[in-house]
């Protein structure tokens, strides 16, 4: 398979985590409301889990197909890390609306990106709940209402995990790519700890 194949079915890939992690948290708010804090790991797990299981599972048998006998006699040299390659574009698309978010944080955007970036990032989304839960508003009629945290007040401590949260895709897909390439059988390694 082409390598620039494999880097457009990242980016397709990074989409289905989109969807998997919207439908996991269509009950995250109502689940929120009820249990707190819980909730924000029961469901990040969730999220988080399904995107590394997609990327893992696309990595892997990527790895495995580019070392077979065929696929080594038409591009001998040593690919196990590209990996890092298909990683690097999930990463980046994040990365994108971390920069943006940073910009509306520091004032140099004039909207407010955080609702933005919770949004676009359904597969982080009940992390993000930990670190900048959205706040209970009640008007005068007695009409609940649930607000996102402004960007410009979210605390370093939220933005140094979300800036390091797009790192997931890096480091799933490149061990998930090495393990298919060297056709390491983890089922077998974990359970007989690699002895025969």
């Amino acid at each position: 398979m082409k390598k620039s194949t494999l880097i457009l079915k990242s980016v397709l890939f990074l989409f289905l985590s989109w969807l998997a992690g919207f439908f996991i948290s269509t009950f995250f708010p109502m689940c929120y409301q009820r249990f707190g804090v819980v909730m924000c790991f029961v469901f990040g797990f969730c999220t988080v889990g399904a995107t590394v299981c997609i990327f893992a599972d696309f990595a892997s048998k990527a790895g495995g197909k580019m070392n077979t006998r065929s696929a080594r006699a038409a591009n001998p040299k040593n690919e196990e890390h590209f990996g890092l390659w298909l990683g690097a574009v999930p990463t980046a698309v994040n990365y994108v609306y971390v920069i943006i978010l940073w910009l509306s944080k520091l004032g140099a955007l004039k909207f407010d990106f955080f609702p933005w970036y919770k949004t676009l990032t359904f597969y982080f989304m009940p992390l993000t709940y930990i670190v900048a839960p959205n706040a209970i508003v009640y008007d005068g009629s007695g009409a609940v209402s649930s607000t996102s945290v402004p960007a410009p007040e979210l605390s370093i401590g939220a933005m140094i995990l979300f800036t390091l949260l797009p790192l997931i895709f890096l480091a799933t897909t490149w061990s998930a790519f090495y393990v298919g390439y060297n056709h390491v059988d983890l089922k077998a390694r974990i359970l007989y700890g690699g002895k025969k």
